[in-house]
């Protein structure tokens, strides 16, 4: 079954495009940092965080042994972020084939079992901490939160300030996916405001495959 598939059927599971869904895709439309989200083609844009460990990893540290591929992440709150969260480990195997290296980035201090993945153990990637959504902002992934949406957040028992560390403003990540080869230039992007929407891991592996060596 594709990816694509599961998404949908969790979609529906959930109501469609309830209020909730169409106000979370309208602040990702409207109240978008002013900056460009990277292009297939463009230099990816260089970072360091901290692991679940504490230690900082920097992009460009990684890309030293192999393609990265990057995977923004909402949060634990987002059921469509834990289904996205098992399909990346059901491949991971496969873009290890291509000796990638898949991260995670979400934004607070977490754990994969604090990203509430089950059979956490057994998760063979990183995820890294981007407390703020500073990277995310980099990358043009960072939206600010309505009042609306805070709102309707807090009648469901959400409080963002409580649940990412920020101090100064409710924001959140666009969901994406960026495929970046050793040069670091980008390969392979997905990126869509729809957070219901995921990169189709087949893809991902596509790209992988268009730049292994025969």
């Amino acid at each position: 079954m594709k990816f694509q598939s599961i998404l949908e059927t969790e979609r529906e599971r959930e109501g469609g495009y309830t209020p909730l869904v169409l106000t979370q895709i309208n602040d990702a439309n409207n109240n978008r940092v002013e900056v460009i989200i990277p292009e297939v083609g463009d230099e990816a844009i260089d970072f360091a965080l901290p692991n679940e460990d504490g230690s900082r990893v920097c992009l460009s540290e990684l890309l030293k042994t192999g393609p990265v591929i990057l995977n923004f992440f909402r949060g634990n709150f987002c059921e469509f972020c834990q289904l996205e969260m098992k399909a990346m480990h059901r491949s991971n195997n496969e873009f290890k084939r291509y000796n990638a290296t898949l991260v995670g980035i979400a934004p607070a201090f977490v754990s994969i079992d604090s990203l509430g993945a089950k059979d956490s153990a057994d998760y063979t990637y990183s995820i890294l901490s981007d407390v703020g959504n500073k990277v995310a902002a980099s990358y043009g992934l960072r939206y600010k939160v309505s009042e609306e949406l805070e709102n309707m957040f807090i009648a469901m028992g959400l409080e963002l300030n409580n649940a990412f560390g920020e101090s100064d403003e409710n924001t959140l990540s666009i969901p994406a996916t960026f495929v970046i080869n050793t040069d670091r230039k980008i390969i392979f992007k997905f990126a869509d405001t729809d957070y219901t929407k995921r990169a189709e891991p087949a893809d991902i592996i596509a790209s992988l495959i268009s730049i292994s060596k025969p």
